[in-house]
């Protein structure tokens, strides 16, 4: 096992990253792009990503902003994947991506290496990011210090690691290196502890654990005392217990991780949600696909949106809107009206 722990990583540090699941699409703090516009204010994740759930519609990823370019005179600007989920990270605002056939192989293939977020912003500077719209691969970007598509940076190495190791997302550098450890040091004393076994037993030091348990059982007294023998197979059987452990504790950090998402964004209801873990815990694949399938709660519905009060038109919600888009209030008010009238 450490030979595996100490390939995987070698071969995450040779291999190329390939189309990524998470895309940077916003920095942490104000900023200004290259062609001069701006400033930016600090993004506000929190609201952006509470909108884009609130929608609950996918944000496309196209090529050289042709949703905006091409799409508009009425010529193909196909999506090349679909931002399905918004997470904010100490470096900004990031999205998870589900790439279509074409955008995997031009991402993976390496045609573009960057990118360029599309969002509504308000009127004054600095100004405030109000809604992500979409995102566009480029290879010139306005961004440049967003990470780019084939960032051979340690942020990349600890994704594929999280992935490797069976940890959640939101897992940062200190819980990674962690399990890292955990798991070398775990290994090694299997190693040593299964050539002890195998020599014992007299078969192959490569030989499997339950072929090693049955040689014991089979053979009896072997050339070392029956007392070390019941202390080598309570050893390998208290090994293998840890293993299990450390196993299901992952698999409940992780799943936790994820029916919570699933729980905040209105796709599992909080009475669902331990069943939804025990669920996620036996078969991960098949509930975070589940999961990608189920509307929002929210979406067809208020979503936690209140009513205006009686005799008003707008609500305190449609009043920040309209600061951050820097729309007139009467023009909005009277627009709102017209659009009730024809309504009753």
């Amino acid at each position: 096992m450490e030979k595996a722990i100490n390939s995987l990583i070698l071969a995450l540090m040779q291999a190329d990253a390939g189309a990524p699941d998470w895309l940077h699409i916003l920095p942490a703090a104000e900023f200004t792009g290259a062609d001069g516009r701006g400033p930016y204010a600090k993004p506000d994740n929190e609201a952006l990503i509470a909108l884009f759930n609130k929608e609950g519609l996918r944000l496309p990823v196209d090529e050289n902003h042709s949703t905006d370019l091409a799409g508009k005179k009425g010529f193909p600007s196909p999506a090349r994947g679909w931002i399905v989920e918004l997470q904010s990270r100490a470096d900004g605002l990031w999205g998870r991506v589900e790439w279509t056939d074409e955008g995997d192989k031009i991402v993976a293939g390496k045609s573009y290496g960057y990118l360029s977020p599309v969002f509504l912003h308000g009127q004054t500077k600095p100004f405030k990011v109000a809604k992500m719209l979409r995102v566009a691969l480029t290879n010139d970007p306005n961004l440049p210090f967003l990470k780019s598509l084939h960032s051979k940076e340690e942020a990349s190495m600890l994704e594929q690691l999280r992935k490797a190791l069976g940890l959640p997302d939101t897992a940062d550098e200190t819980a990674v290196m962690a399990a890292v450890t955990a798991a070398h040091t775990a290994q090694t004393a299997r190693a040593a502890l299964m050539a002890r076994v195998a020599e014992a037993a007299g078969v192959a030091a490569d030989t499997a654990p339950d072929a090693l348990v049955t040689a014991i059982q089979s053979r009896g007294k072997v050339s070392a005392t029956d007392a070390e023998n019941a202390d080598l197979k309570t050893q390998l059987i208290s090994l293998q217990s840890q293993f299990t452990t450390l196993s299901t504790n992952t698999a409940r950090d992780r799943a936790e991780t994820v029916i919570g998402a699933a729980v905040e964004a209105g796709k599992v209801v909080p009475a669902l949600k331990d069943h939804m873990i025990a669920r996620h815990m036996k078969n991960p694949t098949e509930v975070e696909a589940e999961i990608k399938l189920m509307p929002s709660l929210n979406s067809g519905g208020l979503g936690g949106r209140k009513l205006p009060e009686s005799g008003d038109i707008t609500t305190a919600e449609d009043d920040k809107v309209m600061s951050m888009m820097g729309l007139d209030a009467k023009a909005f008010g009277d627009t709102a009206k017209a659009l009730h009238g024809k309504g009753n």
